[in-house]
């Protein structure tokens, strides 16, 4: 088997077992990207190309950010804290001194809630 590996040049292009098992995809094989000397390179140019591969706005960003705005646990808290404000104007029992704490509680345990309930 060696003998014929060695016959056939196949045993230069796989990797050792060690290569395989550290870099399985070959992200750090040690090649250049690019074979100009750091002098020789446009950075601007460069830069300019990789920004325009970016995509900072499209219909998928705009689906995910949407989905995330109109979720139960961001809207419920509004309106709690919308309908408890009009409901304590209305009866003149406003005191912001024990309402603002007692908001702040609220939300406290409205976070804790809600990430027991995502891991559910």
């Amino acid at each position: 088997m060696v003998v014929s590996n060695i016959e056939s040049d196949s045993f230069e292009d796989k990797r050792d077992l060690l290569d395989d098992i550290e870099d399985p995809h070959e992200l750090y094989d040690g090649e250049e990207i690019n074979y100009q000397p750091v002098e020789e390179l446009n950075l601007k140019e460069i830069v300019k190309e990789e920004k325009a591969k970016i995509k900072t706005f499209s219909f998928k960003s705009i689906k995910h950010g949407a989905r995330g705005s109109v979720s139960l646990f961001r809207i419920l808290p509004y309106i709690f804290l919308i309908l408890g404000f009009i409901a304590l104007k209305n009866n003149e029992l406003l005191e912001l001194r024990f309402y603002l704490p007692a908001l702040l509680l609220g939300i406290v345990v409205g976070s804790i809630v809600s990430k027991e309930a995502i891991k559910n």
